[in-house]
């Protein structure tokens, strides 16, 4: 019972309306990741313009990143495909294991990469200066978000693999897959590219 309807009479929300509730939730999360995202970006591209930056010569190599790229491109794709076949359980159960793995390879990719900047390479914070400092916090800004839509994939999947609907679920992971692969392309331009 609402404590504005002390007579119990008003209908409680309906499914589209929670829905609808659930999409704009989803849509304003996502729109705070890109933001903090999109400033630390800019903040980058601030020092790069003052000369703070290495040599393009200095970076590291682009074939790791660009497999991880790949993984998220791949992945969206995948989520594509299970959505299109989320009423077929079995059908849709192969496209999101796919998904779950890409999404995995992704953020395995990413952690191995970093550890290796970080031991091997000596880049690390404060001693790189900005430079590490914006592809660490990057990085952590970028997974973070990329873990989160993650989950919401394995939770769909879960669904699925119980015999439940799992449309919606997927409809609102694929706008935040597809922003945590854009996210990923800003940061490999902003740091990896001269």
């Amino acid at each position: 019972m609402s404590t504005n309807d002390p007579t119990g009479t008003l209908p409680s929300a309906s499914p589209q309306r929670a829905e609808a509730n659930l999409w704009f939730g989803m849509v304003l999360a996502h729109a705070a990741a890109v933001m903090l995202f999109c400033a630390v970006a800019f903040a980058a591209d601030f020092y790069r313009m003052r000369g703070f930056w290495p040599p393009a010569s200095a970076l590291p190599g682009r074939f790791i990143p660009s497999v991880a790229g790949v993984l998220l491109v791949t992945g969206g794709a995948l989520l594509h495909g299970a959505l299109r076949y989320a009423s077929r359980p079995r059908s849709a159960r192969a496209w999101l294991l796919g998904v779950l793995g890409a999404g995995a390879g992704f953020l395995a990719t990413q952690a191995a990469w970093l550890h290796v900047l970080w031991w091997y390479r000596d880049l690390r914070i404060p001693d790189s200066g900005v430079f590490a400092s914006v592809l660490y916090g990057l990085s952590a800004v970028q997974a973070a978000h990329a873990a989160v839509v993650l989950t919401g994939v394995l939770r769909a999947t879960v669904r699925i693999l119980r015999g439940s609907e799992a449309r919606a679920p997927l409809r609102r992971a694929l706008p935040g897959w597809w922003c945590t692969t854009v996210m990923y392309g800003v940061l490999f331009a902003v740091v990896y590219l001269p």
